[in-house]
């Protein structure tokens, strides 16, 4: 259960080096998210665009479109908390479908099952009761909706520091964006073409022309292009 509180303030918990003979550093534990209200630092700047735009080699009004169609609003609900949307079939890939038989609607061998965006946290949290890493690794986060599986081509050591960063603040959804694309070739190239059916079939799978993610994407970029963007 959420429980609403003043502010968001978590210390000590940055990304940790492990020197040689040293233990590893322990993954920060992100279990604040369903006991608190967070107040993270909202907003992505001009700059912010411009240098991820300038370290891919793309437009910044690509990335932008990106930005729009994948959460048209907010990049954090009411509560303070990055935005997800909880991916079943990948908990059930990741957990080898162990909890299947208890808890179907959490671990499907299919996707889908959604419900409304209000119920994601609460079925994030008891996955995450069940197996944290693998429930983190199973939803999409933030601005840029990307999947906590992804943590390490997003430049993350452990899925739990991912989720904290983006917990924080608005302009790491960038950069963590920013690195994913970097550490996919192709994704990378259709960002950079604007070939937008290439990059919604790498980024959303196969099924992208279902919500016509390809036109959405074009629409965004050519509103942001004419110079249309806050």
């Amino acid at each position: 259960m959420l429980f609403p509180t003043a502010g968001f303030a978590i210390s000590g918990m940055g990304a940790g080096v492990c020197l040689a003979g040293s233990l590893p550093t322990p993954a920060p534990d992100v279990s604040f998210l369903f006991r608190m209200c967070l107040n993270p630092k909202r907003g992505i700047s001009a700059q912010d665009y411009a240098d991820a735009a300038a370290l891919l080699g793309v437009e910044v009004a690509a990335i932008q479109a990106v930005a729009e169609v994948e959460t048209a609003g907010s990049a954090f609900d009411d509560y303070g908390r990055p935005r997800i949307l909880f991916e079943r079939h990948y908990f059930h890939r990741l957990t080898q479908g162990r909890y299947d038989k208890r808890h179907p609607d959490i671990s499907n061998s299919l996707a889908g099952g959604y419900g409304k965006f209000s119920a994601q946290y609460g079925k994030l949290e008891r996955a995450y009761v069940l197996d944290a890493a693998a429930a983190l690794e199973s939803a999409s986060w933030g601005r840029f909706q990307i999947m906590g599986s992804n943590y390490r081509d997003a430049g993350f050591v452990s899925v739990q520091e991912f989720v904290l960063a983006l917990a924080r603040t608005e302009a790491a959804h960038l950069q963590a964006f920013a690195s994913f694309v970097s550490a996919n070739k192709g994704l990378h190239k259709a960002l950079e073409k604007k070939d937008w059916a290439a990059f919604a079939k790498a980024y959303n799978g196969k099924g992208y022309k279902k919500n016509d993610y390809d036109s959405k994407l074009k629409n965004a970029y050519d509103k942001f292009a004419k110079g249309v963007s806050k």
